[in-house]
């Protein structure tokens, strides 16, 4: 139903409080054109109400940052907070917040530090043992410099030089950092350290920099206080990652809900923004399901008497593409809602495909798996996926309808009679109630055309009862005749194959004209091409038996290269990762096959996309 709200305006606060706690109406972003003329006008937000609303976002954010800061806890309780107790207990979580903050500045500063002094480590371990010798010549200026081995001479040169500037007052060490550089370490006279550091500026040569807060220390300092930190920096990151879980342990739960507090008071304000106005009363339109508007007039009248009024409007012809869609399915089937996820939702009084994806996904799946052992595999893969994501719905879905088909999977293994391809009929433990599919495939041929027909005239019937349904005639006798065109076709190929007898021939031929005739006069040009799209997808309906029948082959083939072993270990071995990329093979190619059957062949024939998801102003 489609509600209008008036009432005064020193009321709409308290409204919108009551709109927010009863979580059905879905508010229209802006006032339903037909009630905005001359008489209503847009409702201004107060300045005060916008500086709380600034102010609000901004402690949204924050408080978004320390959640993120915060590693969360397993388990936690998430308290109810009233709007009245929202600041008081923002006060009480600033320190927090100061000290998290702190906290993970320091871990950064050290992570980072710690991470510079790795990059030394090659240095550390090269130098460390010459300039402990070194470290107690006074007077003296210690360089480390890297050279590439590529450039021997580099180290000789430089020993040659130095000993000129020096007078041979000077010690040289030369040793081997990893497998491309040369480390060498020089002391000398400060006095001569002009000349040296001139020397040294051949771009050959790479003079050791130390990190920025390593910088003012001498070579031989800088190297000992690295060694040092490199020891205590882990000890006190594994400290502050403690208290960090202390402090989210006792106050991830009250950041968790002031949190979802503070964003249903923000939300509360900014829907002053969608109300109306006339010089004294406020109005506010939104949808409501037809069920709780009854409830929703009892509440206002008991919170408000007379004073608001709650009204149902009528719905226009242009309006109904506008209303919102909400889909309930039966528990059974709520998990196969997952596939729409990919879609625009469908428009109101249009078709929800989840039942009809529940019923043929599963049997798709399963008759191109077809295996019992794969099955096994898959249903306890499923299942464990299902118990890891429990808390993520989309996730969680999937394993469950992945559950359902490798249910599918084992009962079409029972009747194809296969247990990891041909090795239950190896071991004798095992034979098809129906048929084996490699050596029944002109059976598996028709079967899978068949479902092809039945499941694409099943989109069209669908499509001709949404059509009928919606009041459009017009449509419902084009995908009427678009029916019969095929089903007379189908009938005059039947008679031609001796599947049906030859006094079927002309009422087929008859009837394919009338109706081809039909459908374009109705649809013009695009009728036939429908036609001939129909038979395409009947058509792709033999992917289910070929993607079945390759995975047959490839279980039957993983078995008989674990049979050519003489060793039984490495035959099952060879056997065992042939059938684990199978197994893989066999969750993704069904899963996609399927899906595009549904999505391409059978929701093309009613599916109507492009409706409006109903989302109720409700309290996170």
């Amino acid at each position: 139903s489609k509600v209008q709200i008036i009432g005064p305006k020193g009321s709409l606060d308290e409204c919108i409080k009551v709109l927010h706690a009863a979580a059905v109406v879905h508010i229209e972003t802006i006032p339903a054109p037909a009630t905005v003329d001359a008489l209503f006008q847009k409702l201004p937000m107060e300045k005060e109400k916008m500086l709380q609303k600034e102010t609000l976002e901004k402690w949204a954010g924050r408080l978004r940052d320390v959640a993120h800061l915060l590693k969360e806890p397993g388990s936690y309780r998430t308290p109810r907070i009233s709007p009245e107790e929202i600041y008081r207990r923002l006060e009480e979580l600033a320190p927090v917040e100061a000290k998290v903050k702190s906290l993970r500045s320091e871990k950064d500063v050290l992570s980072e530090e710690l991470v510079s002094i790795k990059r030394y480590e090659r240095l550390l371990h090269g130098f460390a043992p010459i300039v402990s010798r070194l470290g107690g010549l006074k007077n003296f200026d210690i360089v480390g410099l890297t050279v590439e081995k590529t450039r021997e001479d580099i180290p000789g040169l430089i020993d040659s030089e130095i000993k000129k500037i020096t007078g041979g007052n000077y010690q040289i060490y030369v040793k081997d950092l990893d497998e491309k550089d040369v480390g060498i370490v020089l002391a000398y006279e400060k006095k001569y350290d002009a000349k040296v550091r001139f020397l040294l500026s051949g771009k050959s040569i790479s003079e050791v920099r130390l990190p920025d807060e390593y910088s003012s220390l001498s070579l031989v300092e800088a190297l000992k206080l690295m060694e040092r930190r490199r020891a205590a920096i882990p000890e006190r990151i594994n400290a502050i990652e403690s208290e960090l879980e202390g402090i989210s342990a006792g106050w991830y739960g009250l950041i968790a809900g002031l949190l979802k507090a503070v964003e249903d008071a923000v939300d509360e304000i900014g829907m002053i923004m969608y109300a109306a106005q006339t010089r004294f009363t406020f109005v506010i339109e939104g949808w409501v399901p037809v069920k709780m508007l009854g409830l929703l007039k009892a509440k206002f009248g008991e919170l408000f008497g007379e004073k608001v009024l709650v009204r149902e409007l009528e719905i226009k012809d242009e309006e109904v593409d506008l209303i919102p869609v909400h889909i309930k399915n039966p528990r059974i089937f709520r998990p196969f809602e997952v596939f729409l996820s990919a879609l625009p939702p469908p428009k109101y009084g249009s078709v929800d495909p989840t039942p009809y994806v529940a019923v043929f996904f599963p049997v798709f799946f399963g008759l191109i798996v077809g295996d019992i052992g794969y099955g096994f595999i898959i249903l306890l893969l499923s299942l464990y996926l299902r118990r890891r994501f429990k808390g993520r719905e989309i996730l969680s879905d999937i394993a469950s309808v992945l559950s359902v088909s490798s249910v599918a999977a084992i009962i079409f293994g029972l009747l194809f009679g296969e247990f990891f391809g041909d090795l239950g009929h190896r071991l004798g433990i095992i034979h098809p109630f129906l048929f084996h599919r490699t050596e029944a495939l002109k059976t598996t041929m028709v079967l899978t055309i068949g479902i092809g027909i039945g499941h694409v005239l099943l989109g069209i019937i669908i499509g001709i009862a949404n059509h009928l349904s919606r009041g459009r005639r017009k449509e419902a006798g084009a995908r009427g005749a678009y029916l019969v065109v095929i089903l007379s076709f189908l009938f005059i190929l039947a008679v031609l194959f001796n599947f049906l007898p030859r006094g079927f021939l002309t009422p087929g031929v008859v009837a394919l004209v009338v109706s081809f005739i039909v459908l374009t006069a109705l649809e013009g040009v695009l009728g036939p091409l429908e036609f001939l799209k129909a038979l395409g997808n009947i058509l792709s309906y033999l992917r289910i038996m070929a993607v079945g029948t390759a995975s047959v082959v490839m279980a039957i083939v993983a078995n008989r290269i674990g049979g050519l072993s003489e060793d039984l270990i490495v035959g099952i071995i060879a056997a065992g990762v042939i059938h684990a990329l199978n197994v893989v093979l066999s969750v993704l190619s069904p899963s996609i096959q399927s899906m595009r059957l549904h999505y391409v062949e059978f929701f093309s024939k009613f599916y109507e996309g492009g409706g409006r998801k109903y989302t109720p102003f409700r309290k996170r």
